[in-house]
């Protein structure tokens, strides 16, 4: 056993205990051979791994980092939802020992949905996370609990910044002398503009409330705090007074600036749509039909049928049909007026693209969900076609997914929102409201960013808070992050994350005109996953 042991760690492995029950002297021939395939290693050999190379003895291209990770959650009791993810797509029968583990494979879970998992053995498409919100009633304590935790993860993300590392309670700030300085992490309670002109946040942590001031004489502080939304958590540097700070510095969880930009080695494309909202009277179905017959290499030039071919990833971000009863009057805007039909139209669109297309759908406020976020998957009572389609996976709303994972690239992460806060967003942030409002959607999405949360604000969208998570903060770094919602093709690179609103597929109705949406409709978004290049494509009927 201890040469076992002995042989792994001069090869640059760890192996857990539980690994070693079952291992023999030539079993670590082989799994060192295979790891030796391996760019990307895990740093860590456990059981399940040891099970996947003896039994399949082939290449299943994970990103093992993630798995690494997913299996402490897991130890932990924190996330297992994860893990059983990873190990589906690892093994899709049960392996010797862990069938127990298998909780989540295509069987109904305990929120009366059925969770879909990658599709095939060697799949690189990856659901890192789908979010599930429990049926139970909900009480006062349930939305403490929630901020609270949210506290506590946006907290983590902000006491690595050196200014805040040293942060204290707001408690023991109360009790500090005047002059002295200091430094929070507070959730913002209220917010106001003191007859000179300065403003005051109150600021609260599990300890007490405070007030800190930010004087108008300091214009660029001034303006991020006038873009600071209640519930937001932040932190602060300063000068104490009487119970109160006067800040010098405010500080936001963000990207780290030097998140890395990530290339595939060959050349793929991703498309990204959103909103077709099949069943509306204005659907602009021959063009959504003229994109299809593209994607099919039955359209376009030989240049954009040789793009189209190395297409292999085709993305959207809600809001697939029209829905039934969305919005008062919404009847007379129906040219199917059933859900079901709706749903059975836009799977027989999907079902004309071929079948090498990898197709990641989430819903939007117009699906047959409940608004609620975190939205559950297209369930098949609406939609038995899409389900059981075997390119086609179903995520929740908001979702993680990782896309293009080979034996030597760890993949792209891809965060799907729909983007249902981004009205809230853009009429109560000073800077976008001046800036343009909805117009400029790709501001709305970089501020979500740096606040590492898609709703900061309680009102900013309808939630319901899980048990052990915010499905709504923003823990993984994505490499790109998908919405739609606005109708608007918007595109930005912020610290090396592509930043993508999609487009419609409708024209314009009394509904979108007095929500202030003026659609830029037809439009799809591509790609290149090699050089991250991104391009337009316009596929409106003239």
């Amino acid at each position: 056993m201890n040469d076992i042991i002995k042989y792994f760690i001069d090869n640059g492995y760890l192996i857990s205990p539980d690994a070693l029950e079952d291992i023999h002297e030539e079993d670590s021939l082989i799994i060192i051979d295979y790891l030796k395939t391996l760019k990307e290693k895990p740093s860590v050999i456990n059981k399940d791994l040891i099970n996947l190379i003896k039994q399949n003895k082939k290449f299943i291209p994970l990103n093992w980092n993630e798995f690494d990770k997913s299996r402490v959650l897991f130890e932990k009791n924190k996330d297992k939802t994860t893990y059983n993810s990873f190990l589906s797509v690892m093994d899709p029968k049960p392996m010797n020992g862990f069938s127990d583990l298998i909780e989540v494979e295509l069987k109904e879970n305990e929120t009366g949905y059925e969770e879909q998992l990658s599709n095939g053995e060697e799949s690189n498409v990856i659901i890192l996370k789908n979010y599930y919100a429990g049926d139970k009633k909900y009480e006062v304590k349930d939305f403490v609990n929630y901020f609270k935790l949210r506290y506590d993860k946006i907290k983590d993300l902000l006491i690595s910044r050196k200014e805040l590392q040293n942060s204290t309670s707001i408690n023991r700030v109360l009790n500090k002398i005047d002059r002295e300085g200091t430094a929070i992490i507070g959730l913002v309670n209220d917010k106001r503009t003191t007859k000179n002109g300065n403003l005051i946040l109150n600021l609260e942590d599990p300890t007490g409330l405070i007030n800190v001031v930010v004087s108008k004489n300091k214009p660029e502080l001034f303006d991020l705090a006038n873009d600071t939304l209640l519930d937001e958590v932040i932190g602060v540097t300063g000068q104490v007074g009487d119970k109160i700070i006067f800040v010098n510095g405010l500080f936001y969880p963000d990207i780290p600036i030097n998140n890395e930009l990530k290339k595939a080695e060959k050349e793929e494309y991703a498309l990204f749509t959103s909103d077709m909202q099949v069943g509306s009277k204005v659907f602009y179905e021959k063009s959504f039909l003229k994109f299809i017959d593209w994607l099919n290499g039955d359209y376009g030039t030989e240049e954009q049928k040789n793009i189209a071919k190395k297409v292999k990833y085709f993305l959207i971000a809600g809001d697939v049909v029209e829905g039934v009863g969305v919005h008062p009057g919404q009847e007379e805007d129906l040219e199917i007026k059933d859900i079901y039909q709706q749903y059975e139209k836009f799977a027989n669109y999907i079902e004309k693209i071929r079948k090498d297309i990898k197709i990641v759908i989430c819903p939007g406020n117009h699906d047959a969900m409940r608004i609620a976020e975190p939205q559950p998957i297209i369930d098949k009572k609406f939609s038995k076609k899409l389900n059981e389609m075997p390119n086609v996976y179903l995520i929740t709303n908001p979702a993680l997914v990782n896309i293009a994972s080979t034996n030597d690239f760890q993949g792209f992460n891809v965060l799907f929102y729909h983007g249902f806060s981004f009205p809230y967003i853009a009429e109560n942030v000073e800077s976008i409201r001046k800036g343009g409002r909805l117009e400029n959607v790709d501001l709305i999405m970089k501020y979500l960013l740096q606040r590492r949360h898609l709703a900061p604000s309680h009102t900013s969208t309808q939630y319901l808070p899980g048990n052990d998570e915010d499905a709504l903060f923003i823990e993984k770094i994505p490499d790109f992050f998908i919405s739609g919602h606005i109708h608007k093709t918007k595109v930005m690179n912020y610290r090396n994350i592509t930043l993508m609103n999609c487009s419609c597929w409708v024209g314009m109705t009394e509904d979108q005109e007095r929500r202030g949406i003026k659609p830029d409709p037809c439009k799809a978004i591509l790609v290149n996953l090699k050089t991250r290049e991104v391009k337009i494509l316009n596929f409106m009927e003239t």
